[in-house]
């Protein structure tokens, strides 16, 4: 009799275990399927926004991702990029009425030079008044087929150079693809205190529609410039130095397209501060 009670307890203890045992393994399953349905499965804290980090592949897209290749940012640190890209805009800005829109009406002025004459560029000194900064004197002018024929030293030219079409696109052309328009010059600096650091393209050679007159830049990027304080390709090959209060005699070669007249072509300032019908031209060939 003793040892069927004693069986009986043990069998009742085995069935309360094994019932304790299949509560417990229901209970974590129960667990992991409501994680799974809410979509919990990683904890809230890794989320975007939620104080965790974003994927690197998102960084590309937003304010602190790299600019892509091919982009059109100006090169850091190239003096000669930036100077470049410089003058275009205050082109831009010169041929610019108000409104920011640009004209189509800015035609040649009947302030024309010629050989031997002076030409005033003008500076600001504030938001109302000008003042003369340099003086440039024309010596004369020749168009040549190449260098040889300018007499110029191909090895202490630029290879290509910008300019621009008549369409006004920018393109590149090699000193074998392109005639060469030579200048002889003086430049006088009469007060700019910066003396030691002027740049060759301040001054353009232009070109002047025979049927409208309207001006438009053909390039301020010489090809040749005898008056360098660096040396050709270079990153300020088209700086000089010119001290306040004396003058420099330089030569100037400039590409020219084959599509331009030499009788349609002027030398004149980039970026003119004076009134359109103020400004001074060159006309370096043709009938005065």
């Amino acid at each position: 009799m003793k040892k069927k009670i004693l069986a009986m307890t043990v069998l009742a203890a085995c069935m309360m275990f094994a019932s304790c045992g299949k509560e417990s393994d229901g209970q974590g399953s129960d667990t992991v399927q409501i994680m799974e349905d809410s979509g919990q499965a990683e904890p809230e804290s890794d989320a975007p926004g939620a104080g965790g980090q974003p994927e690197a592949e998102n960084d590309s897209s937003g304010a602190g991702g790299q600019p892509e290749a091919g982009s059109d940012m100006p090169e850091a640190g190239n003096p000669s990029s930036e100077k470049r890209a410089a003058d275009e805009l205050a082109l831009k800005e010169s041929l610019a009425g108000e409104g920011g829109e640009e004209q189509t009406d800015i035609v040649l002025s009947d302030k024309l030079l010629k050989a031997g004459d002076t030409l005033e560029v003008l500076y600001p000194v504030d938001e109302h008044s000008l003042e003369q900064g340099l003086e440039l004197t024309l010596q004369d002018a020749k168009l040549s087929a190449s260098p040889e024929e300018a007499q110029l030293d191909r090895a202490l030219m630029m290879e290509k150079t910008e300019n621009y079409d008549l369409s006004g696109d920018p393109a590149m052309y090699g000193i074998d693809e392109a005639g060469i328009l030579t200048c002889n010059l003086t430049i006088r600096n009469v007060n700019v205190e910066e003396g030691d650091d002027l740049h060759i393209g301040e001054f353009m050679i232009a070109y002047a529609d025979p049927a409208t007159g309207k001006v438009s830049i053909l390039s301020s990027m010489p090809a040749y410039f005898s008056a360098s304080s660096s040396s050709v390709g270079k990153s300020d090959y088209y700086h000089y130095e010119l001290p306040k209060g004396e003058s420099k005699e330089m030569v100037v070669a400039w590409l020219i397209p084959g599509e331009y007249e030499a009788e349609n072509l002027y030398l004149g300032v980039t970026y003119d501060n004076k009134e359109p019908g103020e400004r001074q031209y060159f006309r370096l060939f043709g009938q005065e």
